[in-house]
């Protein structure tokens, strides 16, 4: 009589902790993206290739540190080397990162370097609702050149996320056949105003925001083929009166640096401001976003805001109908990474 070898038994399968070390080494990719972009690696690289030694010479590198740089860009995907080495931009970085280019997203890189700090003492944010010490002593230290620079820099990044795609996608998922007065409300440097103006040849618009970034965008603006229907309007858009007759107002952006009483004032405002027939577009991240990579942003992103939040479209959808708009039709913007949904709400 035969008998069957024993079987052994199963060892009990455990996670791996290799995504955890992924997860908490991940501001060393994006420490090696703003090195790189502020010492003008890509800049220099599209000039012409160069070696360690030539880049060194360059951007004022040690050779064993261009060295470490480059081969941690290359790692990343940012450059690339040839059998004599050569170091190139990758297709996206000499998209992307070479300043002069109208697809040039360095200002929005510079932008989200500022935050560096912020989430180095997220947890005293999220135990207190404030800026950290150290952002706050970084801040009050700043020199006023740099300040301004920082705060040019914010107005640039939003720019560059609308003109990467965010704006046609919004000018795609909505119709304004027939509307021939918008209201850009916090519309920052105007890109949307701009897109929408450019593809509705009779409409104009206004862009409202505080002094200082109206400045910057009346310069674009002006840029633009379409400086003759778009302008500026200086205030502060929550406590300021947005006036009447508008077909359009346009909230990008918006809510998400507001609680909800500050919501309700927007909209309401937004209401009145509207002629009967006319709607209010609301472009936002939400939590309900269509991709697992759209929802993870939309929750990271959530944590940089000291009111506010990346709030559903449902209930931006509800707060509309709160302030008096019916038809309100939400859109899912699938070819957008920034902004994941719009939320259209017409004034009967």
């Amino acid at each position: 009589m035969s008998t069957l070898p024993k079987r052994r038994p199963r060892r009990a399968t455990h996670p791996t902790p290799e995504p955890l070390y992924r997860l908490a080494t991940a501001f060393w990719s994006s420490g090696v993206l703003f090195a790189a972009h502020r010492l003008a690696v890509f800049e220099v690289l599209h000039a012409r290739p160069r070696t360690v030694a030539e880049l060194a010479g360059v951007c004022g590198l040690t050779p064993d540190g261009a060295g470490k740089l480059l081969a941690a860009c290359q790692s990343l995907g940012l450059v690339s080397c040839d059998v004599g080495g050569l170091y190139r931009n990758s297709p996206p970085a000499d998209v992307f990162l070479v300043p002069g280019k109208p697809t040039y997203q360095g200002h929005l890189l510079a932008y989200l370097a500022d935050l560096w700090t912020r989430f180095g003492e997220l947890e005293y944010l999220l135990q207190t609702g404030e800026i950290g010490p150290r952002e706050t002593a970084f801040t009050l230290a700043r020199p006023d050149a740099e300040r301004q620079t920082a705060e040019r820099n914010w107005v640039l990044a939003m720019h560059e996320i609308a003109l990467g795609g965010q704006a046609e996608a919004l000018c795609q998922a909505v119709d304004l056949s027939g509307y021939t007065r918008l209201l850009d409300v916090s519309g920052g440097s105007g890109a949307y105003a701009i897109r929408f103006a450019e593809q509705y040849p009779q409409l104009t618009a206004e862009v409202l925001d505080l002094p200082e970034v109206v400045a910057i965008a009346d310069g674009l603006i002006q840029q633009s083929g379409v400086g003759d229907r778009v302008r500026v309007l200086a205030g502060d858009f929550v406590n300021a009166d947005y006036g009447v007759g508008y077909d359009v107002v346009l909230l990008s952006g918006v809510l998400h640096g507001l609680g909800e009483r500050y919501i309700l004032r927007v909209l309401k405002k937004a209401y009145a401001a509207l002629n009967s027939g006319g709607c209010v577009i609301v472009q936002e991240m939400t939590p309900d976003a269509p991709s697992p990579a759209a929802v993870q942003f939309a929750a990271l992103f959530s944590l940089n805001m000291m009111s506010g939040g990346t709030y559903s479209a449902e209930q931006i959808a509800l707060w509309l109908n709160q302030s008096g708009f019916l038809r309100i039709v939400v859109t899912p913007l699938k070819q957008a990474w920034w902004f994941d949904h719009v939320v259209v709400g017409r004034k009967p």
